[in-house]
């Protein structure tokens, strides 16, 4: 029985996931996940008693995933333009999905979110900046990167130009988040 239990926890949060990335935190529900699964809310509750509980439970996989990421770029041999253009390959996938990224779709909830997840999102969003900053050092180090800022604040335009280039391609067209990403790139090479 607990094979089954993992793997129904584990589409819960997938599905839950994708829900988040779709319509926002606030705009789904426990209903929409237990039709999806042709289940009953009873049984999301016993996985997750509440959203807090799912959507740390979808945190903690971000978390991990970004772990992962840092630790395969760093033994991969890429050079610094190549670790960042697979860093933003993440949000292109996004813009393929007309979804938009966890951090952006959380953060128009963020003030209406329990401690607890606020904690996570504030360790995520620091995550993912250390990794870029990360990279962008490294990059101007070894003469790939030439950009004006420092490497916070240049990470922190990455940040920003991909969680809203993501978000406005659905209005505007996929075309447009191409021309920020491509911009992203040109901007750090100087």
């Amino acid at each position: 029985m607990a094979p089954r239990n993992i793997d129904t926890k584990q589409e819960i949060l997938r599905i839950g996931m994708d829900l988040i990335k779709r319509y926002g935190y606030n705009a789904f529900s426990y209903a929409d996940i237990s039709k999806a699964l042709d289940m009953k809310n009873a049984a999301v509750h016993y996985h997750f008693r509440g959203k807090e509980d799912l959507l740390t439970g979808i945190l903690d996989q971000y978390l991990n995933d970004y772990v992962l990421m840092g630790k395969q770029l760093q033994g991969s041999g890429f050079t610094a333009l190549q670790k960042l253009e697979k860093f933003i390959e993440r949000y292109s996938v996004l813009t393929e999905m007309e979804c938009i990224c966890i951090i952006g779709s959380v953060a128009s909830d963020f003030n209406t979110l329990p401690e607890s997840v606020k904690v996570k999102i504030k360790e995520l969003v620091s995550l993912v900046l250390q990794m870029v900053e990360k990279t962008l050092q490294e990059g101007k180090k070894r003469g790939e990167f030439h950009f004006t800022e420092s490497a916070k604040t240049q990470a922190l335009l990455i940040m920003t130009n991909l969680a809203a280039g993501v978000q406005l391609s659905r209005i505007t067209g996929k075309s447009d988040y191409e021309l920020i990403r491509k911009a992203l790139v040109r901007q750090v090479k100087g």
